[in-house]
């Protein structure tokens, strides 16, 4: 229980701390190349900017689109690879694909239905 509630509070520190930053340190944020996806999320919902919003926005497709590439590398490197680690390997880029389909670009949507129709 109290991991619960210092998530919840940490979460809404940092709503806060978002609301009142200036948008130049949010911008500053946003380009830094080690943020990660949860605090550009939390940035775009918590933000009344929108140009912060855009940024954010972009930064996150920007994000997704690598990952997608990522994965999409690594299962073809993988296809014709024979055992159980290589087996777990295809099975999680697979799983990735999923979950960024939604977010992908139409190219990429077109790519990722391709590698889940034929590693059916």
């Amino acid at each position: 229980m109290e991991s619960i509630l210092y998530d919840q509070l940490q979460s809404e520190a940092l709503k806060q701390y978002i609301k009142q930053l200036a948008p130049e340190k949010l911008q500053q944020l946003i380009k830094n190349p080690d943020i990660s996806e949860a605090d550009l999320k939390l940035i775009q919902k918590n933000t009344g900017n929108e140009t912060i919003k855009q940024l954010a926005t972009e930064k996150l497709q920007h994000l997704n689109s690598q990952a997608i590439q990522k994965s999409l590398n690594s299962y073809r490197r993988l296809h014709d690879a024979r055992g159980w680690a290589a087996s777990i390997a295809r099975a999680q880029s697979l799983n990735d694909l999923k979950y960024r389909y939604k977010n992908a670009t139409p190219d990429e949507k077109v790519k990722i239905r391709d590698i889940l129709h034929n590693a059916n």
